[in-house]
């Protein structure tokens, strides 16, 4: 009898512990309508990006325009979403209105990770504008040095 109590006692422990790490995910709000939320967080090329609290049943779009929406730089053609389980999804944003499923917009689940990368042409910027600088500080560098020789 004892170890049926014992093993009825940690069952129970066991059951409350995996229950409550469900729980944790989502959050109770009684000032947004009384609304059940769960938390998301959001890096990347977006207007703000950060952690954010936002309704369960949210799809990405939804969430995304919670933190601004992308900015210019954004490469909306392929956004990946991390979830809290390890997997990883991957959304092409411009396919998302022409087609039935949620395939390019899925619902987020308590835990993910949207990241927004930057486009092509962005980083083709930032490399040329690099190259640009250091191009000015060497001219400097040789405009100082035939100054200092040329005599």
């Amino acid at each position: 009898m004892k170890k049926v109590l014992i093993a009825l006692i940690l069952f129970s422990i066991f059951a409350v512990s995996i229950m409550a790490q469900d729980v944790k995910s989502y959050y109770f709000s009684p000032n947004e309508e009384n609304m059940l939320m769960m938390r998301v967080n959001i890096w990347g090329y977006v207007h703000n990006p950060h952690s954010l609290l936002i309704p369960d049943g949210t799809d990405l779009v939804t969430g995304l325009s919670y933190a601004g929406g992308p900015t210019e730089s954004a490469n909306v053609n392929y956004v990946v979403i991390l979830h809290a389980d390890g997997t990883k999804t991957t959304c092409d944003l411009a396919k998302y209105k022409g087609e039935e499923s949620r395939k390019h917009n899925p619902l987020l689940r308590p835990g993910d990770t949207i990241m927004v990368k930057g486009n092509f042409l962005y980083h083709l910027t930032n490399f040329v504008t690099k190259v640009y600088q250091v191009a000015v500080v060497a001219s400097v560098i040789v405009t100082i040095y035939n100054a200092f020789t040329a005599e």
